[in-house]
């Protein structure tokens, strides 16, 4: 769908497994004993893409066999799919699919991740890919889960970039979040999962641990401090001693110190209110609530080296009122630095304004996203019994039913991660970012075959793209990432016969999809009780 229109009176003509021709019924011959389909009063558009699967699974026991899953992709008019990581198992299926011996959506397929610790070197890197482009797969796949590895070098990112581009290969991945958004940028590689600019750019902890560790550590020694105070001030009160004479400047310190502390413990509550997800994470006065915070503590350390620099210049201090400062003191202007440098401007990234300059940048640097936002709905229990009450549950594996069950929500309770991606994503789109549908199928819990792109669609559309834009997303834009439009994504002449034929207008609502009469995969005709009956047969097949 390259167009948003729809044009009436037309005639499609399938040859074997391509779209032989395409025009005005009047203008399109009809080759003699063709088997003609009635499309009056119904609509015909091309079979859609789920750019993200896992045809494996996740974990072993999940899917079936001898892509045995297949019919519940084509029960939602999902005739194509991206397997990101997999093995000659995937390719055995591709080209079964394409010598029909297999019925199944059309296999597009990485070998396996491209990752530390596999791979490390640059030289290691560069034989990895060029191998992979050379056993037959279609693109690579980059994966790197933030905390646990340490991620590629600079040197082996970049090669695995550069080879992939000499090889004439797709490439698309986590992103590199050790090295940093700059990085991505300049190598221009897709990412998998729209989310994953969540750990490179709003909250890019993996790459800057350094100033979560000086920020955890200073407010960890203050509260320490300030606990020591504390337990003497009530060791005194208690066994009522002659109380010495405290110095005016250590109670100065000491006073700053505690509200320095009570600062710092406000901006962590505000900070977990209004970053990305959080239950007010597009409140503007959190976020000047904080930075009023952190310029308050800026000021503060300066006032506590004063304070202290007046201690090691009194003579009648002691020795432990002097460290006693010196290790406040310091503890708050490591606080300020890592608030004035690195909390602060995080904390504005996620601001409308934030968003569509990290939106500009992705288009200047031509780099598709692909979408996943069904995978943020399991972070919510609201989200995780939407999917769970899918029907498409009951024709999955048993055991991997109950392991969905079992499967408790991933995210914090009361952040809305989800809605802060739909807002992204809708920041993506209007800036003209090449949106990818795809869910993440069978490498995510809860995540099913085939009816998870149709959510996909429906959260696109929630996002603020029109049923068009998100149609594109799942039919042209795949074909385009994966250099294939000459292949699929439109209904044109020597496309693969792909097709789904629709009882409504999709470009009216995205809901329209699941209403289909039937589908066509690679020039096979499926009418809807076909399909209904290829997934009975699924229940008790393991």
């Amino acid at each position: 769908m390259d167009r948003e229109r729809v044009e009436s009176g037309q005639t499609v003509v399938v040859q074997g497994d391509r779209v032989a021709a395409v025009g005005a019924a009047g203008d399109v011959v009809i080759p003699h004993g063709a088997t003609v389909i009635d499309g009056t009063n119904r609509y015909l558009v091309p079979g859609l893409t789920d750019a993200h699967v896992h045809l494996p699974g996740f974990a072993p026991g999940l899917t079936r066999p001898d892509f045995g899953d297949a019919p519940l992709y084509l029960a939602d008019g999902v005739t194509t799919v991206i397997n990101l990581g997999g093995d000659p198992t995937q390719i055995e299926w591709r080209q079964r699919i394409e010598s029909g011996d297999l019925l199944g959506p059309t296999i597009y397929t990485s070998g396996p991740f491209v990752n530390e610790p596999r791979v490390t070197t640059p030289e290691e890197v560069r034989r990895d890919v060029s191998m992979q482009a050379r056993q037959g797969y279609d693109l690579i796949k980059f994966h790197e889960v933030p905390g646990t590895t340490t991620g590629l070098s600079l040197a082996a990112y970049r090669t695995m970039n550069e080879t992939a581009r000499e090889v004439g290969i797709p490439l698309v991945g986590h992103a590199p979040v050790n090295l940093g958004l700059d990085v991505l940028l300049h190598e221009h590689q897709a990412l998998a999962h729209m989310g994953m600019l969540g750990n490179i750019y709003f909250l890019p902890l993996q790459s800057n641990v350094r100033f979560v560790a000086v920020t955890a550590t200073a407010i960890v020694l203050l509260m320490l401090v300030v606990f020591t105070w504390s337990s003497a001030a009530m060791v005194a009160w208690l066994w009522k001693p002659a109380a010495p004479r405290r110095l005016a400047t250590l109670s100065r310190v000491r006073t700053m110190t505690w509200w320095v502390l009570l600062a710092s413990l406000a901006g962590v509550a505000a900070a977990g209110l209004f970053l990305p997800g959080g239950p007010l994470f597009e409140s503007i006065t959190l976020r000047a609530l904080f930075t009023t915070i952190a310029l308050f503590i800026a000021v503060a350390s300066l006032l506590l080296g004063a304070l202290t620099a007046r201690l090691w210049r009194d003579p009648n201090a002691s020795v432990s009122a002097r460290m006693q400062a010196s290790l406040v003191s310091v503890a708050t202007l490591a606080l300020a630095f890592s608030l004035a440098v690195f909390w602060v401007p995080i904390s504005w990234r996620s601001t409308d304004r934030g968003i569509e300059r990290l939106a500009a940048r992705l288009h200047d640097a031509g780099i598709s996203v692909q979408t996943t936002l069904v995978v943020y709905e399991t972070f919510s229990s609201p989200g995780r019994v939407r999917l769970l009450q899918d029907p498409v549950i009951n024709y999955l594996r048993p055991e991997t039913r109950d392991r969905w069950h079992r499967q408790p929500p991933a995210g914090i309770p009361g952040y809305h991660y989800d809605q802060f991606m739909k807002k992204l994503a809708g920041a993506l789109q209007r800036a003209g970012v090449p949106l990818v549908a795809g869910t993440d199928a069978m490498g995510a819990p809860l995540i099913a075959p085939g009816s998870s792109l149709q959510r996909e669609l429906a959260l696109l559309t929630e996002s603020g793209l029109t049923p068009y834009e998100a149609i594109r997303a799942a039919t042209v834009a795949p074909a385009v990432f994966l250099r294939k439009a000459s292949e699929f994504g439109t209904i044109d002449v020597g496309k693969r016969a792909d097709l789904l034929l629709l009882e409504e207008n999709p470009l009216q609502s995205v809901g329209h999809l699941k209403q289909f009469v039937g589908a066509m995969v690679r020039g096979k005709w499926l009418p809807r009780e076909q399909l209904h009956r290829m997934l009975a047969a699924l229940v008790g097949k393991e």
